[in-house]
């Protein structure tokens, strides 16, 4: 795999100044200033350009074969800048904190990442000297450069690895999000997502009250969130079917018994959360949250046509076959 197959013929290389390759010990792109990590953010378009990394040739960092090498190629998401003890390790902004201060207070998170392959690494200076000579005009200082022309094309054929990043939960969720934001998800699913959310959210803050009954205590994270998790359900992890009788969910039906519901999976569990809630026709979340699962599949089986009572063999095939 080259740098080449991250972006685009036409994409743009971008160079800036870091202390090591990215890793989980930093996963994210990180500023002094925060109009530089805003500048980039307006500049970069993920899928077209790559951000390079290019070890710096102070004591920050340690490795020397690093020095003034290239050593990372990233996809940073432009939309949002972060702060950057949110979204990267505790321990990694504890380091920041005791050996730098708050240096690098703003990050844009990484999404896609690669290492360039190494030892010894590329170096900037033969690969990509006037790019890389550009960091000591002043003006560049603490930002990023472009490479243009040859040096550009010379990065774009460099041999990379791809790496695997665990991103923290704040960019997870705001990454789900963006995700269930795209043009691509049919704006019923969307609104049926976001009514389902509401649905939610009013059942957390009836937690816990007295009524006929105490109901039970819930959690769930914030609406958007929650939104963007039901979204990625529906479209993903279910395909736009039923959880339980597998059938397909209609966005738009005026039919009451079809409507989407969010149903816990675990009744006696309270949080709506991506291991805990399914998808499902509210008929069907009803009529298992009543008579139970066990009892919901034998109706499911005999619906299809399967002779519950002499062949239980086949009941079990034929549920199973509608929930895959």
């Amino acid at each position: 795999m080259r740098i080449a197959d991250m972006m685009r013929p036409e994409g743009h290389v971008f160079l800036k100044s870091e202390w090591a390759p990215i890793s989980d010990y930093w996963p994210a792109v990180s500023f002094t200033k925060r109009s530089v990590g805003l500048e980039l953010g307006q500049r970069f378009v993920p899928g077209r350009d790559i951000l390079i990394y290019v070890g710096t040739t102070s004591e920050l960092t340690s490795d020397r074969a690093h020095r003034s090498c290239l050593l990372s190629a990233v996809v940073p998401e432009p939309n949002r800048l972060h702060e950057t003890r949110k979204i990267i390790p505790a321990q990694s902004w504890a380091w920041s904190m005791k050996d730098n201060g708050a240096r690098w207070p703003h990050s844009l998170a990484i999404v896609q990442a690669a290492s360039i392959l190494g030892p010894p690494f590329p170096s900037a200076r033969d690969l990509a000297p006037k790019a890389y000579a550009s960091f000591a005009e002043m003006e560049n200082r603490g930002r990023f450069v472009e490479a243009i022309g040859g040096e550009r094309d010379a990065v774009m054929g460099l041999e990379v690895t791809p790496l695997h990043l665990n991103l923290a939960p704040d960019v997870l969720a705001y990454l789900g999000l963006r995700a269930s934001l795209h043009v691509d998800i049919p704006k019923s699913v969307k609104q049926e997502s976001f009514r389902m959310a509401t649905l939610i959210i009013d059942r957390v803050k009836r937690g816990g009250e007295v009524s006929v009954r105490t109901n039970p205590i819930r959690s769930a994270p914030n609406i958007s969130e929650l939104s963007a998790l039901l979204t990625r359900l529906w479209q993903d992890r279910q395909g736009g079917d039923c959880a339980l009788c597998g059938a397909p969910l209609h966005a738009a039906t005026e039919n009451s018994m079809m409507k989407a519901s969010a149903d816990r999976i675990d009744s006696t569990n309270g949080a709506y959360d991506e291991s805990n809630v399914q998808i499902t026709h509210l008929a069907c979340n009803y009529a298992k949250n009543e008579w139970g699962l066990e009892h919901f599949e034998e109706w499911i089986a005999a619906l299809r046509g399967v002779d519950v009572d002499k062949n239980s063999v086949a009941i079990q095939r034929a549920v199973s076959a509608g929930t895959q």
